[in-house]
């Protein structure tokens, strides 16, 4: 893993390698849930190592796959952590160019998806392998989850976002300590406001300048802000890229840099504010939380255009 010059002397305590050399098991599964008769499809990494490690589950977007999020996921597994990503069947890469795809964009598929993580979740403390990984090394109290797009609605959902019907059961899930959206997006109906008012876990914002995508979903690049702004105050916090595009954020790694592979100063500004975020919510890290509760110095580092706010 690299991090920009920029940020290094800030970074210091972060213990991470200029270059990757933590070896990772990598492992994939399909676990069942025999009361939703659903297989949920999992890919784990686990970083070299005896002791107990905190946990980042990963959600992708709208006609995604266990490849979203590949880039960020391996970082924070390099970082010390254990990630799981989570493929949701129904808004999964299956119906991904089929003719109303955007349709799997729902409250139908939201709770599945929600139900999902909860799924993964329970199973941690539940299976002790899954391949060469060894799950009893994850400690199911220090779990973390993070989402790009309807990934990150997802999350919202988890984190306990207020929706304007009833859910049963509900989707939010208070195992959760900590959370991470990539992308994240106003509620799909009614107020703002209200939706995020109950969300009080921490929770790190991370969008762009060009982070839309009118065909599929019309939400602006500043309607991204809204969760954030909306939150209770208390380790809120929102970094905004310039030049940074939806696809960028999705962290998946590409043949081509043409489908929107991030550069090198997302890559590294992502990770860097990601795993200072895990290490202080998940770990207990209070350099890392002094540091993000800094952001006058943390700004000072960023490029120009980049915001960092906290609330």
């Amino acid at each position: 893993m690299r991090f920009l010059s920029w940020l290094l002397p800030s970074l210091f305590w972060l213990s991470v390698p200029a270059t990757a050399a933590v070896p990772i098991t990598l492992c994939e599964g399909a676990w069942l849930d025999p009361v939703r008769s659903r297989t949920v499809p999992v890919r784990i990494r686990i970083p070299a190592g005896a002791g107990k490690l905190a946990v980042v589950l990963f959600s992708h977007g709208l006609g995604g796959s266990l490849d979203a999020g590949t880039i960020w996921a391996h970082g924070w597994a390099e970082a010390g952590f254990a990630v799981i990503n989570v493929q949701h069947p129904g808004s999964d890469s299956a119906i991904f160019g089929k003719p109303g795809f955007q349709s799997a964009l729902g409250g139908d598929q939201l709770i599945a998806r929600a139900g999902d993580i909860q799924f993964v979740i329970g199973e941690l403390g539940r299976r002790v392998v899954e391949g060469r990984c060894d799950l009893t090394r994850l400690d199911a109290s220090r779990i973390g989850m993070a989402g790009h797009s309807f990934g990150a609605q997802t999350v919202q959902a988890i984190a306990g976002q207020h929706f304007p019907f009833v859910m049963h059961p509900p989707l939010s899930d208070p195992r959760v300590r900590a959370a991470i959206g990539l992308s994240p997006s106003p509620p799909l109906v009614g107020s703002p406001a209200q939706a995020f008012a109950t969300i009080r876990v921490p929770f790190l914002s991370i969008t762009g300048t060009e982070d839309a995508v009118p065909l599929v979903y019309p939400v602006t690049p500043l309607q991204r802000q809204e969760p954030f702004r909306m939150m209770p105050p208390g380790d809120k916090f929102l970094l905004v890229l310039n030049g940074a595009t939806h696809e960028m954020l999705a962290g998946q790694q590409f043949r081509t840099t043409l489908n929107g592979e991030p550069p090198q100063h997302i890559r590294d500004t992502v990770m860097a504010i990601s795993v200072a975020f895990w290490r202080a919510m998940l770990d207990g890290d209070k350099a890392a939380l002094r540091w993000l509760q800094s952001p006058a110095e943390l700004r000072a580092g960023l490029p120009a255009g980049d915001v960092f706010e906290v609330r």
